[in-house]
């Protein structure tokens, strides 16, 4: 048990190491991105990141979940063939849909300058998919090497070519179209692990496709719309803020986004990564996953305590100093959400309990909460008219309620004692 401990912690420092670097290089950036782009511009692809998050969150209809279960490799490498054929499906949809109703989702977002950038909007969801499937495999590998390496690759190209448009002044579509090439870097590299193994890839068939979907059916039934729920219920901001407020303040807000979640993305996501795969061993072992849910929680606590708490001190003076007057506004914005994200660096990783022992029905209730919360909140701040320190202090505190309900619930789960 102890060599499994240090592998667990040694999993989690290469994929924590690569993080680092990858998360390193944008921030680094940063100040020279936001004095090459205006808040507007940044407002646009806030709006671009968001519609393409939200649908490539189930451009695989989550059965790029179900890839570290089995334990046949054959049908593993079949739920990988399953998960890119459906987002490529999804990603062929949604480009009819924006050909179809073009005006119409031009008039919802409540923003003209996107424009023809919609249609490039079903290319990254088809690379989202594609990630998100080939990842997933490479967890179930442990390939965490592989992985942190290709979040390095990937927020380098991104940030070469942001930085490239911006000296040419593209405006937002720099910045859009950085987002697009990096996808292209991260996805070709994942796949080597992949098609190197040809004899496994000749076992790929409909057939066996269609019984492990079958199988597998909770995820599209139940995951996909928990997960979709989530994604939009913290995407959904991003189209209030337009609509409600302005374009430029929406690129205030990215910001704060960017720095308020950098803990969850560039620790808690790799720490969660790493969790999935140890959490779904300790289940297959002993038929709970408590000990390592508790040990996990601990590190993420010992991490993040200290990281907001100065963060609440230094945030405002810091982001003029380092991005800009223009910017100064974000820092006294992001103390009143500080809350909300340190709850959500905990809650996100611990949450793929969920997905591991397969209480899916638990997931997509806490979801759908959090969606119909955050969907009230902005019908309550828009028919009373509430000014944005107002509407930032609602939305923090009741979202942070319902991370720390979901907290206490996934450690039950973690527990095996709760109905599926």
């Amino acid at each position: 048990m102890k060599k499994s401990g240090s592998t667990y912690n040694k999993n989690i420092l290469k994929l924590l190491t690569g993080t680092t670097l990858a998360q390193a290089i944008p921030i680094a950036i940063s100040p020279i991105l936001t004095r090459l782009y205006t808040p507007e511009d940044f407002g646009v692809l806030a709006l671009f990141i968001a519609i393409t998050t939200v649908v490539g969150t189930i451009a695989n209809l989550r059965y790029e979940l179900a890839i570290v279960l089995p334990k046949k490799e054959e049908n593993a490498v079949n739920l990988v063939a399953l998960s890119i054929l459906i987002s490529s499906v999804i990603s062929l949809l949604f480009m009819l849909l924006i050909i179809i109703c073009y005006e119409d989702i031009i008039y919802l977002i409540g923003n003209d300058e996107i424009g023809n950038w919609l249609y490039t909007i079903p290319i990254a969801i088809f690379f989202i998919g594609i990630f998100n499937a080939l990842n997933y495999y490479n967890t179930r590998l442990e390939n965490f090497g592989l992985i942190a390496k290709v979040k390095v690759l990937k927020t380098l190209s991104l940030s070469i070519f942001q930085m490239l448009f911006g000296y040419l002044k593209f405006g937002f579509g720099g910045l859009i179209g950085g987002q697009l090439i990096s996808h292209i870097f991260s996805n070709g590299k994942l796949a080597l692990s992949l098609f190197k193994n040809k004899v496994l890839i000749q076992k790929i068939n409909i057939k066996q496709m269609i019984k492990l979907a079958v199988r597998y059916k909770r995820f599209p039934l139940i995951t996909m719309w928990a997960s979709f729920a989530n994604t939009l219920s913290q995407h959904s901001i991003t189209f209030f803020l337009s609509l409600i407020y302005s374009t430029s303040l929406l690129g205030q807000y990215s910001l704060i986004q960017r720095i308020l979640g950098l803990p969850t993305s560039l620790i808690g996501r790799s720490i969660g990564q790493v969790f999935l795969q140890k959490a779904t061993s300790e289940k297959n072992i002993r038929g709970n996953a408590k000990k390592i849910y508790v040990s996990t929680l601990m590190k993420l606590l010992v991490i993040s305590l200290p990281i907001f708490t100065i963060m609440f001190f230094v945030i405002e003076d810091l982001i003029r100093f380092v991005f800009g007057e223009e910017w100064g506004i974000a820092g006294v914005y992001a103390k009143y959400l500080l809350p909300l994200f340190f709850l959500r660096f905990l809650a996100t990783p611990l949450s793929l309990i969920n997905i591991i022992f397969e209480r899916q029905k638990i997931d997509l209730i806490w979801q759908s909460s959090l969606l119909i919360s955050t969907v009230l909140i902005f019908i309550f701040c828009w028919l009373y008219k509430l000014n944005i320190y107002t509407f930032f202090t609602v939305y923090s505190v009741i979202i942070s309620f319902n991370y720390f309900i979901i907290l206490i619930v996934t450690y039950q789960v973690s527990k095996n004692k709760t109905k599926k």
